[in-house]
């Protein structure tokens, strides 16, 4: 078991000032963390099938892994993944994944762990699949956001950026693409339409604190329905209030890393909302969360 850390409750948006221990704010009474696996070069992107079973994967060493629901056991189901990052089940059974290695995003057939190429020449980070079957993600080099259209997988720039992008999510009603720029301390939102198209300029939808030196690396994030958000970050994990949260009554969770470990490259609740996963590098974490955590 994992020593017991200190979670901060910012009080000011952007800063750690008026921090205050507030862990029973986010972790199970007595909780503690759990090594889900470890010896990863560089543990990343997380998520769930129907069924409950848990993949992720280690960007450079080109591995996809899926971890049994009830056994805890863990497979290998690709070893040359082409450097994938970012994953996400689409509506289709599919998953999802930015291949930079291989210039593409793959799509992975669970019945059979083959993979099939849906958009070449691109060098993406992470993405975000929606309801309908639309894909957005990142292209950090070219400071590009791509959307891939529902079923066709026709290719368009959804946005171009005058800063770095990383992480990439959807609010809880799917009418604000999140964007993370990765050396900064924003998270920019733009709107989308019904047809999940991005129709208008970004604005800042999220604060998050940073250390001294500014550079915040926003990373792997999720919305919870209640419209929070999870990020992880240079900080360790964050907790940002809903965008309608009223102004002066929002509060930020800040979670640091636990053992000193590097920054929370990526974060995912679970499905049953019942445990906090986080991605370390060379390890991924879960703790189990308060009852609730959900719907607070």
């Amino acid at each position: 078991m994992l020593p017991r850390f200190t979670a901060l409750l910012c009080l000011t948006l952007g800063s750690l000032r008026a921090a205050v221990p507030a862990p029973e704010l986010v972790f199970a009474a007595g909780s503690d963390w759990e090594v889900v696996s470890g010896g990863h070069q560089f543990a990343e992107g997380m998520a769930w099938d129907a069924a409950g079973h848990f993949y992720f994967t280690d960007v450079p060493r080109a591995q996809l892994f899926k971890v049994d629901r009830a056994s805890g056991e863990k497979t290998l189901v690709d070893a040359a993944t082409g450097r994938a990052n970012g994953i996400a089940f689409g509506p289709d059974g599919r998953l999802y994944g930015c291949a930079s290695g291989d210039r593409c995003i793959y799509a992975w057939d669970p019945a059979t762990w083959q993979k099939t190429k849906v958009a070449e020449g691109t060098q993406s980070n992470d993405l975000v699949v929606l309801r309908d079957g639309t894909i957005f993600y990142t292209e950090p080099g070219t400071m590009l956001v791509w959307r891939l259209a529902a079923r066709t997988f026709a290719r368009e720039i959804a946005a171009k950026l005058a800063w770095g992008p990383n992480g990439i999510a959807v609010s809880s009603d799917q009418r604000t693409l999140l964007v993370a720029e990765f050396n900064g301390d924003t998270i920019h939102g733009f709107p989308l339409d019904a047809g999940a198209r991005v129709i208008g300029p970004a604005s800042p939808a999220y604060r998050l604190a940073v250390p001294s030196d500014g550079q915040g690396r926003l990373d792997g994030m999720m919305t919870l329905a209640d419209g929070r958000l999870l990020i992880g970050t240079a900080l360790g994990l964050q907790i940002a209030p809903p965008l309608s949260a009223p102004a002066g009554a929002a509060r930020l969770i800040v979670v640091p890393s636990p053992q000193g470990r590097p920054r929370n490259n990526y974060v995912r609740v679970s499905p049953d909302g019942a445990w906090l996963y986080e991605a370390h590098a060379a390890d991924l974490l879960r703790r189990r969360l308060r009852p609730g955590f959900e719907k607070q």
